[in-house]
């Protein structure tokens, strides 16, 4: 199991006037190859827990450990290796994009790891095809000429041209349009099967986690207010209505059908799946 957090805590601006404890208490673990969906309002403390499992960020108490090692006593050659085998993909990554071409900007990791020319480029053209960027069409391309969806896949692709065995994303679909959104979020759940990445996901949107993820956490005021596997989300009803977090509409139907004494199975809760339950149930009514 790759990340252990024991009684973590975290202050911003410690004895300063302002501070502002965003993170109290946290015990968690995130097991090898999964994907984990993180919500909460804004200020709940979900963008520093991924720092901290990054080392961004240093617990004030507590314990943040990656494979039985404590990342607060790591040095500075062991955290350069922590972070090729943490990639972190920050809200917005296009707007940290510096390179002018799109092979310049995937390449940079791999040389600055020390490869070669000709590993450096597998690494680029294999990075590309994970999140479905043709290399023949884009390898050439400006980086100020693409869209935002495919800045953002480009950005991704840096991350894993250093082949990290997880990935730690902060609100990967913002700004982006329904299209954009779903190829990111189709090639984050490729990348988990295929090549099982862990991959940690925030989002305030609940709708884009239930696609993707197997398990969802959520975080109020600096603590785990709720913990739970994706197909179990119904049971929680009454929990996310305290945490003013609104189900996707075919969930919402299908939870008021359950009440009734529908057996709604959610081992998928995908739209489709969910639909053809209710549109069966529906039809054998009415036979």
């Amino acid at each position: 199991m790759p990340f252990i957090l024991k009684d973590v805590s975290f202050t911003y601006q410690k004895d300063m006037v302002f501070a502002q404890e965003a993170l109290k208490g946290l015990d968690f673990t995130v097991e090898d190859g999964e994907m984990l969906g993180v919500m909460g309002a804004a200020g709940s403390g979900k963008s520093t827990f991924l720092q901290l499992l990054n080392a961004l960020l240093k617990a004030e108490h507590g314990h943040v450990l990656y494979n039985g090692r404590d990342l607060a006593g790591l040095n500075k050659k062991q955290l350069i290796g922590l972070r090729q085998e943490v990639g972190m993909v920050f809200q917005y990554p296009e707007q940290q994009i510096f390179a002018d071409g799109v092979y310049d900007e995937i390449a940079f990791g791999p040389r600055n790891m020390g490869l070669d020319s000709k590993n450096a480029d597998r690494r680029v053209r294999a990075a590309m095809q994970q999140v479905g960027l043709d290399f023949s069409e884009y390898s050439n391309r400006r980086t100020a000429a693409l869209s935002s969806g495919e800045k953002r896949r480009v950005a991704i692709a840096g991350i894993l041209a250093l082949k990290p065995r997880h990935l730690l994303l902060d609100e990967p679909t913002a700004g982006l349009d329904g299209e954009g959104r779903r190829a990111i979020l189709n090639y984050l759940q490729q990348i988990n099967r295929q090549e099982n990445i862990t991959v940690i996901m925030v989002t305030h949107n609940l709708g884009h986690l239930l696609a993707v993820c197997r398990r969802l956490m959520v975080i109020e005021r600096g603590r785990i207010a709720l913990d739970t596997s994706v197909s179990r989300i119904l049971d929680h009803y009454d929990r996310l209505q305290e945490l003013g977090i609104e189900l996707p509409p075919h969930l919402e139907a299908a939870y008021r059908l359950q009440q009734r004494g529908w057996e709604i199975n959610t081992a998928d809760v995908g739209v489709a799946a969910i639909a053809r339950q209710i549109a069966d149930k529906v039809g054998s009514v009415r036979l």
